[in-house]
């Protein structure tokens, strides 16, 4: 297959940030549907803070549209997939036709979804078929570095979106430790004294989450 360039490693380490972000994003956005509908109907206001984005929604029934399926808002979850698409067809010759297809079929269900009178359970369907890209990744795939790059991206942005949510400090280890796994085998630039100063953080169990989180950001390298 070659060399993979510095351009093409961004393709590939973006394409598992996004398709993490919808996964996650989108099981979040599940528990604060029924949350608004159950009990705090400006849940949504919670979801924004915690994840960094401008709450433009003003009602859960506006959110639940938009968050999902305005394209036009570049925190909704289809401005992420289609990112992730936009990156996917960059690197279609290095990750496979089969696998960009399970992306494309994502976008089609999110678009479904839209128009659904059952948008939660069609959108159920998107996750089912980022589930199936991963697994196309590892099947498809013959490059262990262009796995290892998607995957360090897919980790990086799990463990990002865990300490925006609060995740419990064992799952955030467990996290930490198969992102790190994934930045060794990828070999991609990285900052080892950022790397050091979080493995010392995150070994007692006892830190700040927003502190890891800064750290993170600014662990791979240009």
């Amino acid at each position: 297959m070659g060399i993979i360039t510095i351009d093409k490693s961004d393709h590939l380490f973006w394409l598992g940030r996004y398709t993490e972000r919808v996964h996650t994003t989108l099981n979040y956005y599940f528990k604060s549907a029924d949350i608004m509908i159950d009990s705090d109907p400006v849940y949504y206001a919670l979801i924004c803070k915690k994840i960094g984005i401008p709450d433009i929604y003003g009602s859960s029934n506006v959110f639940k549209r938009k968050y999902a399926f305005d394209e036009s808002n570049p925190d909704s979850i289809i401005s992420s997939l289609n990112k992730a698409y936009d990156n996917a067809i960059v690197m279609r010759d290095y990750i496979g036709t089969e696998t960009m297809a399970y992306i494309q079929l994502a976008i089609d269900d999110i678009i479904t979804a839209e128009n659904s009178n059952s948008p939660i359970a069609d959108l159920m369907l998107v996750t089912d078929h980022i589930y199936a890209f991963w697994g196309c990744v590892n099947d498809s795939i013959d490059d262990e570095q262009i796995r290892n790059i998607i995957k360090l991206g897919k980790g990086i942005e799990r463990l990002d979106l865990y300490l925006s949510f609060d995740k419990p400090v064992n799952e955030i280890q467990r996290t930490y430790k198969r992102m790190k796994g994934f930045l060794y085998k990828a070999k991609l630039r990285y900052d080892e004294s950022i790397l050091y100063t979080m493995d010392n953080m995150l070994s007692d169990g006892d830190f700040s989450y927003e502190n890891v989180k800064n750290l993170l950001r600014k662990l791979i390298l240009a």
